[in-house]
């Protein structure tokens, strides 16, 4: 029986967003070499990063813009890489990041998109587009679909964190584990969840890989109905590119599962 990591992340959790998206990637024991491979690239955009705010730093200096300066010094922003933080000066990092991620076969990848303007604020069959409840039973719904194709196995569920509202009184973690549970159990699946935490994503480099892989799946259903502006393609579609190069598909924004060079899934949730 082998033993799972389970990263999971979200997207457009914003109920103004057209989109909203989870992303799921899961591996096995193979963990510390995959850490390994993606920590270069993580340095190289962190060096880039602390270049241009050095450069910034210099410039307000510069033209005496001491506001600014005061701001960008009390900033508690923690760095990170995230999809939307794709850029002129660092999209090459991305680029050649996915490219290794499809280096390790045995790391499955799945997005779940829902699309918001073909829902109801609830729909007939109960599914809510509130943000705390289309998470829980949504990323239920993804992990155990994923976990009844790699059981029997152990799964330790590591999600970014996610504010809980004040009227719910379950904490996430016992929330979500109990919604899987559930799922699993009508499956004829159990015992096979033995954690669920929420993890800062700042502090997990494959909490970041889960987004970056997410927000490209995001980023094609977006282009795809004309969201996507010209300056932001130019930033971005380096990135997204490369992962429909490797997968050899036109647009990341399908129903399908590609199986090669490793699992990768795109299921979009429609309406009932």
């Amino acid at each position: 029986m082998k033993n799972y990591f389970a990263f999971i992340d979200e997207s457009g959790n914003s109920t103004q967003e057209r989109f909203f998206g989870l992303g799921l990637m899961l591996m096995d024991d193979e963990i510390g070499d995959f850490y390994d491979a993606m920590k270069p690239h993580y340095e190289k955009a962190f060096n880039i990063a602390k270049s241009n705010k050095i450069t910034r730093v210099k410039e307000l200096e510069k033209n005496a813009d001491l506001k600014q300066l005061s701001s960008l010094a009390s900033s508690h922003i923690h760095f990170e890489l995230k999809f939307k933080y794709v850029n002129f000066t660092n999209n090459v990092v991305y680029r050649d990041l996915v490219a290794t991620y499809f280096n390790f076969k045995e790391v499955r990848f799945c997005a779940l998109i829902i699309d918001r303007q073909t829902y109801s604020n609830t729909t007939k069959k109960g599914i809510t587009l509130n943000p705390w409840d289309v998470y829980i039973n949504q990323a239920s719904m993804l992990l155990a679909n994923n976990i009844r194709e790699i059981t029997p196995c152990n799964v330790c569920v590591l999600a970014d964190d996610l504010s809980k509202p004040t009227y719910i009184k379950k904490s996430f973690e016992k929330s979500l584990k109990d919604a899987l549970e559930y799922r699993l159990k009508k499956r004829g699946i159990s015992n096979s969840v033995f954690g669920v935490t929420r993890l800062e994503s700042h502090s997990s480099l494959l909490l970041q890989v889960s987004d970056i892989l997410l927000g490209a799946v995001m980023y094609d259903y977006k282009k795809k109905i004309g969201l996507i502006s010209e300056k932001l393609s130019q930033r971005q579609e380096i990135v997204t590119e490369k992962i429909r190069s490797i997968l050899k598909t036109k647009s990341l924004a399908v129903n399908k599962t590609f199986h090669q060079p490793n699992y990768f899934s795109v299921w979009e949730l429609k309406k009932p």
